[in-house]
């Protein structure tokens, strides 16, 4: 998984070829800070971390990848 930041607060993932599949991008409400997250065109549960929003993302991009459920069961 690879990300880049461009825009400052926006973070794309790629493929190993450079193809993007999702992003995340920082928001601010008063003192909460959370991530909103998107798979393509589509946009998933905000989390509280990066990490957490990147993991969400590349489980839901890997799930469109099989036939099937993901290795370990269903996506959360």
């Amino acid at each position: 998984m690879a990300t880049i930041e461009r825009p400052a607060g926006t973070w794309t993932l790629a493929t190993p070829d450079g193809d993007p599949y999702g992003r995340v991008e920082i928001r601010r409400q008063g003192e909460l800070v959370f991530y909103r997250c998107w798979l393509r065109d589509v946009e998933l549960n905000p989390q509280p971390t990066p990490r957490a929003a990147t993991v969400l993302i590349h489980r839901a991009y890997i799930a469109t990848l099989s036939p099937g459920p993901p290795p370990g069961g269903p996506a959360d």
